[in-house]
């Protein structure tokens, strides 16, 4: 389970981590997008990556975190950065040095 803010309520919302599609660094904070919604949790992106990354939560980019699970597509780009498309259909960018890993990773 992530704890979360849930900032439109003013608490704290427990989310199962097989619902998070990616983590996304955001200043002192970390935005969770999840099936059930986006919300922000203070800690380092660098912190959760260790975490998880026995779960399928993978850095794509020096900013974003994914989990794998929840990756649907890979679309290349032209500079030789691609995009990962997550369950949802939100477009996570993968940095140009992590496209041969994430698709080693994936088996593409």
């Amino acid at each position: 389970m992530l704890a979360v803010d849930a900032l439109r309520g003013g608490g704290t919302r427990l989310l199962p981590r097989s619902s998070v599609l990616y983590l996304q660094a955001h200043g002192d904070y970390v935005r969770v997008a999840s099936t059930e919604g986006r919300y922000l949790m203070r800690a380092r992106l660098s912190e959760l990556e260790e975490r998880w990354a026995g779960h399928g939560f993978v850095r794509v980019h020096r900013g974003f975190v994914v989990n794998l699970r929840r990756a649907v597509e890979v679309r290349p780009q032209l500079n030789g950065t691609a995009v990962l498309v997550m369950a949802d259909g939100a477009e996570v960018p993968i940095a140009r040095r992590q496209v041969g890993e994430l698709r080693r990773k994936l088996g593409v």
